[in-house]
């Protein structure tokens, strides 16, 4: 403990030292700007977040963040959530969490700290808000990005004002609001893989200064890029990885009066579509007990081998599960009142519905060795209050509130797991080793009770309730002129109650027969913060914040007649120093910041098997670790034309224990989906055509080193280091509300691995999905 506090104090010390540094450098180059008159009509433009529960400028609020608008994240070709992750430094997204084959199922990991698993046994370690609503499960967390006024990605924990389950940061989505003016767009697609897509948006007022409307929707259909191909014949079965997605929003905005604003919002998603093209990278029987057997035993058609790895990184031989739908809706009212010029009240309250179905073949074979099907259910309600101040002359700015959780969510999973094994083993006349079948000490025979042991096609049914309490506050006040003090606090109390039956479906023999175990958790989260603007251009900050993700269970026991044994809350103590920086008249914007997280009780789930070889689905805490890292953005805009920006992330995953038990992991292993570098870099150069069109060239850069995918970091699971490249062409009239775009993304049409499970150990087998090949398209977008 002395040697990590020492180690933080020096980072912090030298990261102040450059702080400080960069602040005396900063008043000799505002001496050379024409003043703040010219700042304003001038070089970037201001970002106005509401990271901090108001509304301020980017680079006035301590924390890091980076704030994408709308349209940007059009041209940068983000049409879902997860595409945001490539232009923010430190932040990976995955879609199929878990090896599950949904691709609605997100895992967000940020400065090393997320969650892979989907079930709702474990919770996210990073927050999704949509209008400060909270979205608590990986399922359904990717969403198109449908009239979005700004996404905003907070860095670090998050555990004040957002609270649940942000122990590695929080995605903050806003959408765009109907202001009374009527107006709207509509937007076509097409490309390569027949896609055709369409968007639309339109808003007016009902009552003029009073209420206005307004309603978005969206189509996206895609062929797949996958190919199931029957591996007896070459015929191509079907396209996994295809896209049919639609979506809709109605917002409705009433303003009675000049202090109030009431919005109610309303939308929907619907997918339809195929599993993710889920193949088999590796397979070797020889480590595994059970492939060897069902080899020699069942088999059938074929018995698993390399053979069934396919050399396209697109195509499978799987005839398993394969679809990936979804249905989802909410709503949700938000009132806002200005009770003076000092104090305002917002309350937001939701409720949440999602539905959805996926499955995967994950033996890339006709045979049914592996392969599961998920159907899932889960409702929420929500309820914040936050009153929102200024007191003391303006020096203090306040927040207080209270949040309010209740969620009911239910999993059924069929698993196919070595199928067949129990009926086989109850055929043959005995023990295969030769035993009495009075005293077996191996399967075979009728009524054998180590043949149940091999039954491992599994029914499971999970039900869970949650419910959680908050209350938070936080504040900054003014120590003198420049000088701020943040400090914050929040107290969490949070309960689950977990219902399982898992039964094995050849033999009937329960695995835990019908079950209720339950646990409740407490926490204190506090942060604080002192920041000093050095001069109009420089401000530096530093930050110590404490973040919380619940415990829970392990969704998937796999031994008999044991209940599940609640794992602990995991908990991460956050150390931060940053700048921000607006130079040469606000042409160039340079932030960075510095962190040293201390993170403990890790919640992991790994696929693995016991000294006998039998199947463990494990899903508990794994140890402690240390995260440090940086993170550098700059924008910059030397002339009108011509815009740049650029990330750079960095995050040293370290583990510094393991707990009790845990042996498939060491010291040394990797923090999966953590890669040690991410970049992105973008340029667009803005040619004038006449008094009232331009064109636009945009080219678009992300980069990962390389990846583990897997939390035992199998070799077949690892991603080397690469980067993709989209481009993007656009023609803009203004006097006709027009833009007319061609594009490409992964223009070099990079080959790389999008996620992936092993079972190495215990079945001899992985499997992974490959990213979407480079893609061309081109857009026309009228407004009217």
């Amino acid at each position: 403990m002395i040697a990590r506090s020492f180690a933080a104090r020096r980072m912090l010390s030298l990261c102040l030292g450059a702080s400080i540094l960069g602040g005396l450098a900063a008043p000799s180059i505002a001496q050379a700007q024409a003043g703040p008159e010219a700042e304003e009509s001038t070089g970037l433009a201001e970002i106005v977040v509401v990271a901090r529960k108001r509304e301020e400028r980017l680079q006035d609020t301590p924390i890091a963040i980076t704030a994408l608008g709308g349209e940007d994240l059009t041209a940068r070709g983000a049409s879902a959530l997860a595409d945001v992750a490539g232009f923010v430094p430190n932040v990976s997204m995955y879609t199929a969490a878990g090896g599950s084959g949904g691709g609605a199922n997100l895992s967000v990991f940020i400065r090393g700290v997320g969650q892979s698993e989907f079930l709702f046994t474990v919770d996210p370690g990073v927050g999704v808000y949509v209008d400060g609503v909270y979205y608590p499960r990986s399922v359904g967390s990717t969403f198109d990005l449908l009239d979005v006024e700004r996404v905003e990605v907070l860095r670090g924990p998050q555990g004040t004002l957002f609270g649940k389950n942000t122990i590695g940061g929080a995605v903050n989505v806003t959408s765009a609001k109907p202001n009374g003016e009527t107006r709207g767009f509509i937007e076509v697609t097409t490309g390569r893989f027949n896609r055709i897509d369409l968007r639309g948006s339109f808003e007016t007022a009902l009552v003029p200064d009073q209420v206005a409307i307004k309603l978005s929707a969206s189509s996206q259909n895609r062929d797949g890029y996958g190919r199931r191909v029957d591996y007896f014949t070459g015929d191509t079965v079907s396209r996994p990885g295809d896209i049919d997605q639609t979506a809709a929003r109605l917002d409705l905005r009433f303003t009675p009066s000049n202090d109030i604003t009431i919005d109610i919002a309303a939308d929907y998603s619907r997918w339809r579509q195929e599993a993710v093209p889920e193949k088999l990278l590796s397979f070797d029987q020889d480590v595994s007990v059970v492939a060897t057997l069902w080899n020699i035993f069942v088999a059938s058609p074929i018995p698993m081998s390399t053979d069934l790895i396919s050399p396209n990184p697109f195509t499978t031989y799987g005839t398993g599960p394969n679809r990936n739908d979804l249905d989802m809706w909410g709503i949700s009212g938000t009132f806002n009142w200005d009770m003076s010029d000092a104090i305002a009240l917002k309350s937001v309250t939701a409720y949440r519905h999602m539905k959805a179905h996926f499955g995967r073949d994950g033996d890339g074979g006709p045979m049914d060795y592996i392969a599961t099907d998920n159907r899932q259910r889960q409702h929420q309600f929500s309820q914040e209050l936050q009153l929102v101040g200024t007191s003391a002359d303006e020096r203090l700015k306040w927040v207080v509130g209270g949040f309010y959780f209740n969620e009911y969510g239910r999993d059924t999973n069929n698993v196919i797991l070595a199928s067949g094994f129990f009926n086989a083993f109850e055929a043959l006349p005995g023990p295969i080793d030769g035993s009495p079948p009075e005293a077996p000490t191996a399967p075979g025979g009728a009524g054998n009770p180590v043949n149940v042991a091999l039954d491992l096609d599994f029914d499971i049914f999970n039900k869970i309730r949650i419910k959680s309490y908050a209350a938070f506050g936080q504040a900054t006040y003014t120590l003198a002129n420049d000088l701020n003090l943040t400090v914050g606090a929040r107290y969490t109390h949070e309960s689950k109650d977990y219902t399982l039956r898992h039964i094995r479906v050849a033999s009937g023999v329960p695995i835990i027969p019908l079950t209720t175990v339950g646990k409740s958790w407490d926490s204190f989260t506090p942060m604080a913060s002192i920041d000093y603007r050095f001069s109009p251009q420089f401000m530096a900050y530093a930050s110590v914040s404490r973040g919380f993700k619940s415990g829970g269970f392990n969704g998937r026991p796999t031994v008999d007649n044991t209940p599940p044994v609640p794992f602990n809350p995991e908990e991460v103590t956050a150390y931060e120093l940053g700048f921000k920086s607006d130079l040469l008249g606000r042409m160039l914007r340079f932030n960075a910041a510095a962190y040293w997280n201390d993170y403990t009780d890790i919640q992991l789930s790994r696929v693995k098997a016991n000294e006998a070889g039998v199947l463990v689905l494990d899903l508990g805490n794994a140890g402690d670790a240390e995260v440090k890292g940086f993170e550098l953005e700059l924008q910059a805009q030397p002339v009108p034309a011509l815009q740049l920006s650029a990330g750079l992330g960095y995050a040293d995953f370290k583990y510094t224990s393991l707990a009790a038990g845990v042996s498939d992991i060491s010291l040394d292993t990797h923090q999966p989906f953590v890669p040690k570098w991410t970049g992105n870099a973008s340029i667009v150069y803005t040619v004038p055509v006449g008094t009232s069109s331009s064109i636009a060239f945009r080219g678009d850069l992300t980069y990962k080193s390389r990846t583990y995918l897997d939390p035992t970091n199998v070799a077949s699971l690892v991603q080397d280091g690469f980067a993709l490249i989209n481009t993007r062409i656009t023609y803009s009239n203004d006097d006709l509300g027009l833009e007319i775009a061609a594009f490409v993304t992964n223009l070099t049409d990079k080959t790389y691995l999008g996620g992936g499970i092993s079972a190495e150990t215990s079945f001899g087998h992985t499997e992974g999905y490959y990213g979407r090949p480079r893609e061309w398209g081109l857009s026309a977008k009228k407004r009217f």
